[in-house]
């Protein structure tokens, strides 16, 4: 009986042990085909993102830099007024 009992035990413990040597391939398998592509399509498109806010970013810098460089007194008017308002609004 116990000889059964054992050679059941080893039966289950070998079934068990190829059922998840076929998960591990299966999930494997899952990983190169499906989430790793995704992943990196995911890092490109942030990539490109981040570049094109930088690229917007410094336009914007050089758009203001040119009209403060055009018309110094009305920028220190504007900056001026925006910070008397923000002054007054955190009171």
């Amino acid at each position: 009986m116990g000889h059964e009992i054992r050679k059941t035990v080893d039966s289950a413990s070998k079934t068990t042990q190829e059922q998840l040597d076929s998960l591990k391939a299966q999930l494997e398998q899952l990983l190169t085909e499906r989430i790793n592509p995704a992943l990196l399509e995911a890092a490109d498109r942030a990539d490109h993102a981040v570049a094109s806010a930088r690229e917007l970013r410094d336009h914007q810098v050089s758009n203001v830099t040119t009209r403060v460089r055009a018309q110094p007194i009305a920028a220190i008017l504007i900056s001026s007024v925006i910070g008397f308002i923000a002054g007054r609004l955190s009171k």
